[in-house]
């Protein structure tokens, strides 16, 4: 599968979010998005997910243009995952993974299939939520309701996974052991993974693919390697090391002027 960005253009209020950003991303691919606070990244997702309106260019999934598919269709070709939710919504883990499986569901059924529930228990497992689910997400800490939302977006069973920040609230164990998961998914159902964030450190870590926004403009595109330190400064004011370490480079904030 291959997703194509085109030109794309985001405008709110008649300011551009997104300026003709361009590329694209094979299955089995995990890409990071990259950029400073207001670069564009969660706009660039919810464009992708068909939650902004695009005012130019075209976002295409093997060929074929987002506008041309149905909502259903759409489901359960692509998941997104943005970075909270409302926590008031009263409804148990398990019940709020169900109704990730509506893209899946007849117009006429009313009730989850042994397969829904199959599906949410099977990806329970995989992100350790599993003592999650009859719990209210009211209940839930900030970490717990991140992988909820994770899991969320997974038992869509996407061919596509976008997701915003996925590792924000999460402690140092559960952000590895997360994108571990969701790497190994990436590669084992041969997903489009693409994932906002600002670490550059995990970024370095993980990326296969690498996307840097600035101002709504595609700064750079390419492997880990795009990131130099050059680059790194220009676009995020800050000083980098970069030290290689089986064969990838890995980016540490230079903290002190030593």
């Amino acid at each position: 599968m291959r997703l194509a960005i085109k030109n794309l253009i985001v405008e709110y209020n008649s300011t551009r979010a997104l300026n003709e950003v361009t590329f694209d991303v094979l299955s089995g691919e995990l890409t990071f998005i990259l950029g400073p606070n207001g670069a564009g990244k969660t706009t660039l997702l919810k464009a992708i997910s068909r939650l902004v309106n695009i005012a130019g260019g075209s976002v295409y999934i093997d060929g074929k243009d987002l506008k041309n598919y149905s909502s259903k269709e759409l489901g359960r070709t692509l998941a997104y995952a943005g970075p909270q939710v409302r926590r008031e919504l009263p409804s148990t883990v398990f019940e709020f993974l169900l109704i990730g499986r509506y893209p899946h569901q007849n117009y006429l059924q009313y009730v989850e299939t042994v397969k829904d529930v199959e599906v949410v228990e099977r990806v329970a497992a995989e992100l350790n939520i599993r003592e999650l689910l009859n719990r209210k997400l009211s209940e839930l800490s900030s970490g717990e309701l991140q992988r909820v939302l994770i899991a969320r977006a997974l038992v869509q069973e996407p061919a596509i996974l976008l997701l915003d920040e996925p590792a924000a609230f999460l402690d140092i164990r559960y952000k590895i052991e997360v994108l571990n998961i969701i790497k190994d998914l990436t590669r084992k159902k041969k997903l489009i993974t693409i994932i906002a964030n600002n670490d550059l450190h995990l970024t370095s870590l993980y990326a296969d693919k690498v996307i840097v926004l600035n101002s709504g403009h595609v700064i750079a595109v390419g492997g880990p390697e795009v990131l130099t330190k050059e680059l790194i400064e220009e676009v995020f004011k800050v000083r980098v090391e970069i030290l290689n370490y089986h064969n990838r480079n890995l980016i540490l904030p230079i903290t002190s002027s030593h």
